[in-house]
């Protein structure tokens, strides 16, 4: 008996080499164009934004985090019309680079604003993939509207003296959101409710947590009472 245990593991040892060098040789010739390596499996690859994401998109998300037009490359892949704006100094250490004019995502608008393409670009994940699943779901309807207070302010974090993340238009604060139907849910009315419309904002809260670096909600401080703030900076916060 022993001995038959042996003889299976020896095979599929081999089966596993075997796949593992099938799998090493054939990436780098994928590369060189001999055939296309799925893009949800190619580490290497841009990510497709309209697709359900998957265990490798966090990773291609960093290639559209460092490169802006690679950014407005994926963005308008998905339909978003994304124009690199010339970078803008306003003085004060707030400089805007990489950022674009945006005013919708995969199906609900926003108001128009200018912001970094790496903020949109995690905004339509967020919007297409978490978002509007969840209002299907808990409302029976989509969202239209994404309400907000902007991304780009030319200013200090609030009670200290470092730079926030609008200095550089890479942060954005979601207010609330209309529903096709004209309903308004806000963030400063709705939060806490044990309500589909609170239901809504904490599906929300959760997902914006999966593509952001900094996640801040009324569970953070009164500051942040009436939106949720997200942005894309050096410190990991959910709250």
């Amino acid at each position: 008996m022993s001995s038959n245990k042996s003889v299976f593991w020896l095979a599929i040892r081999r089966v596993m080499m075997f796949a593992l060098i099938c799998v090493v040789l054939a990436y780098p010739a994928s590369r060189f164009g001999v055939f296309e390596w799925p893009r949800a499996y190619d580490p290497l690859a841009l990510p497709d934004l309209a697709v359900k994401p998957g265990f490798l998109t966090p990773w291609q998300m960093r290639l559209v985090d460092f490169q802006p037009a690679d950014c407005t490359l994926v963005l308008g892949r998905a339909g978003v019309a994304a124009v690199l704006q010339p970078p803008k100094n306003t003085g004060s250490s707030c400089e805007i680079s990489g950022a674009i004019a945006v005013s919708g995502f995969s199906t609900a608008r926003i108001k128009p604003e200018n912001m970094r393409c790496a903020v949109a670009a995690r905004l339509y994940l967020w919007e297409r993939h978490v978002l509007q699943p969840a209002a299907r779901r808990l409302l029976g309807e989509e969202i239209a509207e994404v309400l907000h207070f902007g991304s780009f302010s030319c200013r200090t974090r609030r009670g200290g003296s470092d730079m926030s993340e609008h200095a550089t238009a890479n942060a954005f604060d979601i207010s609330g959101f209309k529903t096709r139907s004209g309903k308004v849910i806000s963030v400063k009315r709705d939060w806490r409710r044990a309500t589909p419309e609170g239901q809504l904002l904490y599906a929300a809260r959760d997902g914006l947590c999966d593509w952001f670096k900094a996640t801040l909600s009324p569970d953070y401080n009164a500051d942040h009472a009436d939106h949720f703030h997200v942005d894309m900076g050096l410190w990991q916060t959910c709250l």
